[in-house]
């Protein structure tokens, strides 16, 4: 049979205790303590993960293709420290995304576009391209976000921004920046739209 001590009893009845304020704050004591445990467990992932993300949309924005993905990206970003590894996990998705976008164009551009390689085949051709695919990308300021008629379109964006991505092009790279900027021509300096096209029709993807 268990028997209880009247002093203990008197003195736990009398001793000062937390009230539903204090107890809350403990509450969240603890949980904040939790939650910057699983951060510190966490972090080898999610950092990278989050630099990577930052490296992506500052140099390559353009591949990230819709503007709710950008948004969401950087609202995952804007968490700052606070940003737990499921939200890690889908910023991480949203980036290798992008770089899915640019590995397909760039795979691309290594199969010529028949209708211009005859024209891509001349050197001073390709280094007219390549000086229009600089010109265009400049114009982009938006990353083809807006219909404003300046820089890329949604339909040449990444290609675009790929092949401004290389050095001296391709014959086959060559003939792919032909193809974007035909659609882009009146866009073009007169000098260097006749460099390019020498009085060839504008085209329509």
């Amino acid at each position: 049979m268990t028997t209880y001590d009247p002093d203990y009893v008197s003195e736990f009845l009398l001793r000062p205790h937390p009230t539903p304020e204090e107890l809350d704050a403990i509450r969240e004591g603890h949980r904040l303590a939790a939650a910057a445990e699983l951060r510190r467990r966490h972090a080898p992932t999610i950092d990278p993960w989050r630099a990577a993300a930052e490296e992506s949309l500052r140099t390559q924005r353009w591949a990230w293709t819709w503007r709710a993905n950008v948004e969401q990206a950087e609202a995952y970003l804007a968490r700052g420290e606070d940003l737990d590894i499921y939200a890690a996990k889908r910023l991480n998705e949203l980036t290798k995304g992008a770089n899915r976008v640019v590995a397909r164009a760039l795979q691309a551009a290594t199969v010529p576009f028949e209708p211009e390689v005859e024209r891509a085949s001349d050197s001073s051709v390709r280094a007219a391209a390549r000086e229009g695919v600089a010109f265009m990308t400049r114009l982009d300021t938006d990353w083809s976000q807006d219909r404003n008629r300046e820089g890329w379109g949604r339909a040449t964006t990444v290609m675009g921004h790929v092949l401004d991505t290389l050095g001296e092009f391709t014959v086959s790279q060559a003939s792919h920046a032909l193809r974007v900027l035909r659609v882009h021509r009146r866009q073009l300096p007169a000098d260097l739209a006749a460099r390019l096209f020498d009085g060839a029709p504008e085209l329509a993807l």
